[in-house]
């Protein structure tokens, strides 16, 4: 998504404004603005939302526009601290909640951040509206995501926050830094990541990659409408896949410190190991690895 006709907005609109803005909110004795934007997203688009701080709620419009709802949140800064950028391009818009330092264009916010402590700026609790038919992205430095009844492709990450996706209409990439990730009801390929979390999938019609740094994967798939290789790694915890009982594939399975049980008969390649075991499932297919540095791996049939 790269820029061809880039507007930028700071959405703190005039001196006046700004002024009645500062009296309301000393008249209500608290530091706290709420900023909206509404505008249409062609279907297929892309809409990315990207701040530092805050909760990011994606849920499913009923109109033809996308409706942001960014409620600024007192810490220790100003909610002033807080100003936004929109970016328009050839396919799709970002906007960008930035501080004093930061820059934004269509991949994101961009800055020099050092010196800066995340507890000493204003955070946000943001609500995003999508129409039908247009791709998501939401992004937070430090917060959770989440998205809900989107019908198109999902981009959803986290720094430092739990990452939630339920329902997707394409494929979806979901990620945490430090945070657990869930995906249910994607109708596309998933990628799940965690650096320090548990990554749960549940009825995804795959292909499927998902790592941990450490933390559980979890995977249930419910059919396989791509047969494709699909990638499974935690440095310490198991991983679990239950999958269609007409599964076929080239299987490799490691753990470091744990044990490898299959519901599926498999055709041994090579030596026998309980902690490592190469061979075929069924008719055999795309190429499945699993490797756990401390944990068991289960395969299992769904029934």
């Amino acid at each position: 998504m790269r820029s061809t006709v880039v507007s930028l907005a700071i959405l703190a609109a005039t001196a006046g404004t700004l002024a009645t803005t500062a009296r309301a909110q000393e008249a209500v004795g608290r530091d706290q603005e709420v900023w909206t934007w509404s505008d249409r997203v062609a279907r297929g688009d892309w809409f990315h939302f990207a701040s530092r701080m805050g909760d990011v709620t994606v849920t499913e419009g009923t109109s033809d526009r996308v409706e942001v709802r960014a409620q600024k949140i007192l810490r220790r800064g100003r909610a002033t601290d807080i100003s936004f950028i929109v970016v328009r391009y050839n396919d799709g818009v970002t906007i960008c909640a930035v501080y004093d330092e930061d820059e934004c264009d269509d991949d994101g916010i961009h800055s020099d951040w050092r010196g800066r402590r995340s507890r000493d700026l204003a955070g946000l609790a943001v609500t995003i509206r999508l129409p039908r038919g247009v791709k998501v992205r939401a992004q937070s430095g430090n917060g959770e995501v989440n998205v809900s009844g989107a019908t198109d492709e999902v981009i959803a990450a986290s720094g430092n926050g739990k990452v939630g996706v339920n329902g997707s209409g394409g494929s979806v990439k979901a990620s945490s830094g430090n945070g657990e990730v869930s995906v249910t009801g994607a109708k596309g390929p998933v990628n799940a990541s965690s650096g320090n979390g548990d990554v749960m999938i549940s009825t995804s019609t795959g292909p499927v990659s998902a790592s941990s740094g450490n933390g559980d994967i979890i995977v249930t798939m419910s059919e396989l409408g791509q047969r494709e290789r699909m990638d499974f790694s935690t440095g310490n915890g198991r991983i679990r896949l239950s999958l269609p009982s007409n599964f076929a594939a080239e299987i490799d399975a490691s753990t470091g410190n744990g044990e490898i049980d299959s519901d599926f008969p498999i055709t041994v390649t090579g030596k026998i190991s309980k902690s490592r075991v190469r061979g075929t499932i069924g008719t055999g297919g795309p190429r499945v690895k699993l490797i756990s540095g401390n944990g068991r791996i289960e395969l299992r049939k769904q029934t």
